[in-house]
């Protein structure tokens, strides 16, 4: 997003609000953000002053069986133990929280991811690309080798978050339509991991996507590139 952008305005806000899981999350951990918040580089994140909200995602199994896979399978003590989402925009005004923000420059070493935005690409000061983060307690019973991480899963876990900000562009919900990576390493379990997507350009109903999977020291494992 470029220095065109302005502050979210409050129907965003309270459209993520509104998406906020209930207590009865059905996560493995009864308190993720609590969990998250013992963790010195996850509290940073998540004391940034320009993040506008939390989400402790929902797991709880749907009749539907819509979303099982990540619901049911990846939600367990050796799979996916804990999950929160935040976003905030890149660069945010000033505010009158008093809480300091992470500068732009900071956020992130994808330059791509971070870029993007403003009028030429498409996007509606009235609901700007926001940057979503999720962060991530894997276990052990998602491994493909030894003590790593099942590739397959990369995408995965991409695709969740990437999906989740473009849908908050789409009037109807987003579909992926292509997925490009670029695997840089692997990653080890277990461990959490931030995984980041953002919008970075609208054309009519396409929606192009970034996203990046990152450790505690903001170093990529993957890179997604995705029209919807």
């Amino acid at each position: 997003m470029d220095s065109k952008s302005s502050s979210a305005p409050a129907s965003v806000s309270l459209a993520i609000r509104l998406q906020s899981a209930p207590i009865d999350h059905n996560q493995f951990i009864k308190d993720p953000l609590a969990h998250f918040r013992a963790i010195p580089w996850c509290a940073t994140l998540l004391n940034d002053g320009a993040v506008l909200n939390y989400r402790v995602c929902d797991r709880r199994p749907l009749p539907s069986t819509e979303s099982s896979f990540v619901r049911r399978v990846m939600n367990s003590g050796t799979t996916v133990r804990a999950c929160i989402t935040f976003c905030r925009m890149v660069n945010p005004p000033p505010s009158g929280s008093g809480k300091a923000s992470i500068p732009a420059a900071s956020l992130s070493r994808s330059g791509v991811l971070l870029s993007g935005g403003g009028k030429a690409n498409g996007e509606d000061l009235r609901n700007p690309f926001l940057l979503l983060s999720a962060l991530l307690d894997l276990g052990e019973d998602l491994c493909g080798y030894t003590n790593t991480l099942h590739g397959g899963l990369f995408t995965v876990l991409m695709d969740e978050v990437m999906g989740t900000a473009a849908n908050f562009q789409a009037d109807h919900g987003a579909y992926t339509a292509q997925l490009t990576t670029k695997y840089r390493r692997t990653i080890k379990t277990p461990q959490v991991v931030l995984v980041r997507g953002r919008v970075v350009r609208k054309e009519g109903r396409k929606i192009f996507v970034k996203g990046t999977i990152e450790d505690k020291d903001g170093e990529s494992f993957f890179c997604f590139s995705s029209p919807r």
